[in-house]
């Protein structure tokens, strides 16, 4: 029977905390609810690292929380007026997370044929528009707001970038919970941006940072799963 890590169940009571509180109370309390959940996650993942001797600690992943933990923070306590600064932490996180693959990316052999999919062209046409739909948004409250958007915007697409092709690249046994990581983290950053400048409904809220601390769950667990000079070898159908 697999060994159930302990620190995972201070995780656990975090995130029912989080959604009692995106319910039923402003989300103002967010901004300390939900980094500590955060933090609770850092140390499920840290305890990992100290049960197993064959995991090797990633440094990169370990700094992209406490980015998102200061972002999360500022989010909560008044998005307009920290809006430069909750995108330059998502620019960090996303550099972090990007360069946190590094080990995984280096390992593939590229192949521009991999990404040369229909379905690589329909999904970038539908990013694009949903980009340009969330910059429209956020140019209407913050009409100086251009230079953020485009470096938050080129660094999120960088990260996507990586997962996708290492999922694609199809070396990983894991490489799905990574693709889904990464796109939970785009949807999460545009979702905010709404539900913050627009919806400010408790029950978008509730789907928002759960996706959120879902999508970084996920990540977590890929790392802590998947060696990266492990490779297989098989063959599955890309979306």
């Amino acid at each position: 029977m697999k060994e159930f890590n302990p620190v995972a169940y201070l995780l656990y009571a975090s995130c029912f905390i989080v959604v009692i509180s995106s319910l039923f109370f402003d989300s103002y309390y967010l901004s300390i609810i939900l980094p500590i959940s955060l933090l609770f996650l850092l140390l499920t993942y840290l305890y990992e690292v100290v049960k197993r001797k064959d995991l090797k600690m990633n440094f990169f992943f370990v700094s992209t929380i406490p980015c998102l933990m200061i972002s999360d923070y500022l989010i909560y306590i008044g998005f307009k007026d920290y809006f430069s600064h909750i995108c330059i932490c998502i620019i960090l996180y996303a550099l972090f997370s990007s360069l946190a693959l590094k080990e995984y990316f280096t390992s593939i052999t590229f192949r521009w044929k991999r990404t040369s999919t229909v379905s690589l062209v329909i999904s970038l046409g539908l990013l694009g528009y949903l980009i340009f739909s969330i910059s429209d948004l956020i140019l209407e409250f913050l009409p100086n707001a251009i230079p953020y958007i485009a470096s938050t915007t080129l660094a999120l697409l960088l990260y996507l970038g990586i997962s996708y092709y290492i999922y694609i690249s199809d070396v990983y046994n894991s490489g799905i919970k990574l693709l889904m990581s990464a796109f939970l983290c785009q949807f999460v950053v545009g979702f905010t941006v709404v539900n913050e400048l627009f919806l400010l409904n408790n029950f978008c809220t509730l789907f928002n940072v759960s996706a959120h601390i879902l999508g970084i769950y996920i990540f977590m667990r890929f790392l802590v799963e998947q060696n990266p000079t492990v490779i297989q070898d098989s063959v599955k159908k890309h979306l």
